[in-house]
């Protein structure tokens, strides 16, 4: 007999069937079930991911923002 695959449906117009695959998460490295596409196991990792990749930047803005208010 053959193993049932587990299955999430996501409704836009129509209903895809998305094979759910065991992966480990980028960043915490705990394994997690998710599409094919996906690298993290929730919102925080990614947001932490994103925060590691673009920190420096979001970092000058504040100091920028924090500055100008500074003089004013």
């Amino acid at each position: 007999m053959k193993k049932k695959e587990e299955v999430r449906e996501v409704h836009v117009s129509f209903v895809r069937r998305l094979r759910l695959i065991e992966k480990t998460c980028v960043v915490c490295q705990r394994t997690f079930t998710g599409v094919k596409k996906s690298l993290y196991c929730g919102k925080a990792c990614k947001n932490k991911a994103t925060y590691e990749r673009h920190g420096a930047k979001y970092r000058q803005a504040r100091m920028a923002k924090y500055y100008r208010e500074k003089a004013q």
